[in-house]
């Protein structure tokens, strides 16, 4: 475990206690980890933050997020040709795109299928060899790794980090090495956990994207801004996004938290119109429940 003196976005040293937290996946263990927060930035944190070798347990071979297959995958291609998008993200056709934290490189897969000249980097060992059985170019470490053994010459046109970077050390720092390999006109594209979406804000630890201690950082608009101000970067675009299925596990939750009321059956009040409009709704107001953002050089702008 390391223990933060500084705020790991703004750097500043006026970083206090906040509250005990627990796992949201269960919740009935001891509240072990300690929620810090930045007086100058707002920025929440664990504290002390526990080191991967430590997080290694939480991130099984059979993690979610290191699976390979991708379910109709001709279907998905076809989707994606007939959008124009993949996942939020224009199509690059014969551009470069680094994907920075791939897991089992699923997300590439569709991307390479679609001609998009594409590479990952992915901290698990077990996901990386599996992106790399399926023919894709894969390197295992952290992006600050993969720099101190490739260098920045070479550069990408888009880069992608999908709820990867609240789970990183330093994410002022990985962005700084997204900028370094990102070309002159191209963009990063960041999405995070939202932690000022309401359902956060009510149900704090407990709420499932919080995923402590997988989650090591909770990031609001404001302060994923300043991480990439901090970087050096400018904003190019940013929203929110909220999954369906996501908004009706919040409020399954929520609904348990106030009423004792069991997933079982808050599942069958809440119809799949109501969540889809619901969902709507929070974007429409960018008050959902993940951050989309995208950087640029700032030149890119002029």
């Amino acid at each position: 475990m390391q223990q933060l003196t500084n705020c790991p976005v703004c750097d500043s040293p006026k970083i206090s206690f906040r509250n005990k937290a627990g796992n949201s996946e269960h919740p009935k263990e001891p509240l072990h980890w300690s929620l810090f927060g930045c007086d100058d930035c707002g920025l929440r944190f664990l504290n002390p933050q526990p080191t991967w070798q430590e997080l290694i347990p939480y991130y099984p071979p059979d993690y979610l997020c290191y699976n390979t297959h991708v379910d109709d995958e001709d279907a998905v291609v076809e989707e994606a040709k007939r959008r124009g998008e993949h996942r939020h993200i224009p199509v690059p056709v014969g551009k470069r795109l680094l994907d920075v934290g791939c897991g089992g490189g699923s997300f590439l897969q569709v991307l390479k299928k679609l001609g998009v000249e594409v590479k990952g980097v992915e901290p698990g060992e077990s996901a990386a060899a599996a992106a790399r059985d399926c023919g894709l170019d894969v390197f295992t470490g952290t992006l600050e790794e993969y720099i101190a053994q490739n260098g920045t010459d070479e550069k990408f046109d888009v880069i992608t980090c999908s709820h990867v970077l609240m789970a990183t050390p330093s994410p002022a720092q990985t962005l700084d090495c997204m900028r370094q390999l990102l070309a002159p006109n191209g963009y990063i594209w960041v999405a995070v956990p939202n932690a000022e979406c309401e359902s956060a804000r009510v149900l704090g630890w407990r709420w499932h994207s919080a995923y402590f201690p997988r989650n090591i950082i909770q990031f609001t608009p404001k302060t994923l801004s300043k991480a990439g101000e901090v970087s050096g970067l400018k904003i190019r675009r940013q929203s929110t996004y909220s999954f369906p299925s996501a908004v009706a596990y919040s409020l399954s939750l929520r609904w348990r938290n106030r009423w004792f009321l069991p997933q079982k059956i808050s599942s069958r009040l809440i119809s799949d119109n109501y969540v889809k409009r619901l969902a709507q709704e929070l974007d429409s107001r960018d008050e959902g429940e993940a951050i989309l953002m995208e950087f640029c050089h700032p030149q890119s702008l002029n």
